[in-house]
């Protein structure tokens, strides 16, 4: 058997510098030696007081307020006990989740070392989802159900669960691959709007398009790119990312 673990969190802001966490919510699940038939075992959810006043913003995203958190906080010693236990984890955008737990030091250093892997990047949603976007609650839309308390961290796990369940080998072998920043160099201003659409991001201090792609998706976009972009020989950059 295999277990994993699926996170999310809620918190003040996006800057794990400056932001903290106001909720985590853990869903623990098992399934068989090839990552098939998965199913959930357990669930946390807790609260952290954040000891100052969410903005306007953030309560009408997640519907958290002051006094729901004060005083609150969330059992850590729990959380390190179910994430240590975990073959792997799993979080929709492991990069914002992962950076915010390693800035609260609440969670040992050991865990950070396991297998993480992001449902939003390492499933290739293109070929499953008849839509565009890869965030958690269109993804859901798309597979014909909805996530009722959207931005509440155990709804998001539950989402999250329901839409990996089937894809889990395809996760776990895609989050094992090198990464690769592929940047757009010298792309002509005019393809703007289809490097947009492949989700590409400016970069306005390089100044240049780029994007993170797992090794296996590498033959697929340098064919784009040399087709689409340059029409010819591509005149892109790819570089590891250790």
């Amino acid at each position: 058997m295999k277990h994993g673990i699926i996170l999310d969190l809620e918190t003040t802001g996006l800057n794990p510098k400056e932001d903290v966490i106001t909720e985590l919510g853990i869903i623990e699940f098992a399934c068989d030696d090839q990552f098939k038939n998965p199913s959930i075992s357990k669930m946390y959810s807790g609260l952290q007081d954040p000891k100052r006043p969410l903005t306007p913003e953030i309560i009408a995203i997640t519907g958290l307020t002051d006094e729901l958190l004060k005083g609150r906080s969330i059992d850590w010693n729990s959380v390190n006990m179910t994430m240590s236990q975990a073959d792997f984890i799993v979080a929709h955008n492991v990069q914002f989740d992962r950076s915010f737990l390693l800035e609260s030091g609440n969670v040992e250093k050991e865990i950070f070392e396991k297998d993480w892997a992001c449902s939003q990047r390492h499933i290739d949603w293109p070929t499953h989802s008849p839509g565009r976007s890869s965030a958690l609650n269109y993804l859901a839309a798309d597979h014909g159900f909805v996530n009722p308390f959207a931005h509440r961290a155990l709804f998001d796990c539950a989402t999250t669960f329901r839409l990996i369940s089937p894809h889990v080998k395809e996760l776990i072998s895609r989050s094992q691959q090198k990464e690769f920043l592929v940047a757009a160099t010298f792309a002509p201003f005019e393809k703007k709007d289809l490097l947009k659409e492949r989700k590409y991001r400016w970069d306005g201090a390089k100044k240049v398009w780029s994007k993170v792609l797992i090794e296996s998706d590498l033959p697929t976009e340098r064919e784009f790119l040399a087709k689409e972009i340059y029409q010819g020989e591509s005149k892109h950059s790819e570089m590891a990312i250790v």
